[in-house]
């Protein structure tokens, strides 16, 4: 992606390439479908009503529309500790056309708290874990950032290349992550990179194993730092002869015979 700017097609094509990697190595626990938007995008996400619930730009709702979403979001990590967002979920559609027509009833005269327009959250910290960060996409500057919790810094493997910009009429001014959390009304702190330099160093993790999915009973899903996992029976060296003795990351992988090994390892 050239500079700084947006570019919906790349973005989509970026976050559906890797969303397929997740879903390939998160195969090994059946859990990770990968649910697909017709050419013209989820037609759900096209409802006035819900555009105005989520509340944001046209071409944030644009990109919501055109990438995937996990089948069962809960149930998988896009990155260690990242829970995916699901925009389609019938239950959210729900929720956002509900608070759609709340804020139409509302009228002008009465302020109803909205997201930054250009800001959306691609993922959050999992639930069930301590440690972990929040993903967000800004489609006025074309970059990713990575939030930390308990001042864990967030590593993808690549130096930061994400610009921010404290004045919309200054594009080569550099802020940092705490500057645009403050336009947002909220302290933050984290990392950014531009869309492409992130999705291509998070597609070169998996395919190297720097990140590895769970296997063991506990954390299947999960995605795993180096392999670490505190519930982890197989270490990080075992993880990783598994999966490229079964063809990982090329096209004869096989996540049925990881699985049935390390059931066979675990058994022992």
């Amino acid at each position: 992606m050239s500079s700084s700017a947006y570019s919906h097609d790349e973005t989509v094509a970026a976050i559906t390439s890797y969303y397929k990697l997740v879903s390939k190595v998160h195969a090994i626990t059946r859990n990770s479908t990968l649910l697909f938007p017709p050419p013209e995008g989820w037609p759900e996400l096209g409802r006035a009503e819900v555009a105005a619930g989520l509340g944001f730009s046209d071409e944030v709702m644009r990109l919501l529309r055109h990438i995937p979403y996990f089948e069962d979001s809960e149930a998988v990590q896009i990155l260690p500790d990242v829970q995916p967002h699901s925009y389609i979920e019938p239950q959210r559609i729900e929720l956002y056309a509900e608070l759609g027509k709340r804020s139409s009833a509302a009228g002008e005269g009465e302020e109803t708290p909205k997201p930054l327009p250009y800001l959306v959250s691609l993922g959050c910290n999992a639930p069930d874990r301590e440690y972990g960060h929040d993903v967000w996409l800004d489609t006025k500057r074309g970059i990713v950032l990575v939030g930390s919790y308990h001042d864990v810094r967030p590593d993808i493997g690549v130096p930061e290349d994400g610009i921010f910009s404290s004045s919309d009429d200054d594009n080569n001014n550099e802020g940092d992550y705490e500057d645009l959390f403050t336009e947002y009304g909220q302290k933050g702190s984290g990392r950014s990179w531009r869309v492409g330099t992130f999705f291509a160093a998070c597609e070169r993790n998996l395919r190297e194993l720097m990140w590895m999915p769970g296997m063991d009973e506990g954390d299947e899903g999960w995605m795993l730092d180096k392999g670490e996992s505190p519930y982890a029976i197989l270490d990080y060296e075992e993880r990783m002869r598994i999966m490229r003795s079964k063809g990982w990351p090329g096209d004869s992988w096989d996540p049925e015979a990881v699985a049935d090994e390390v059931d066979r390892l675990l058994s022992e």
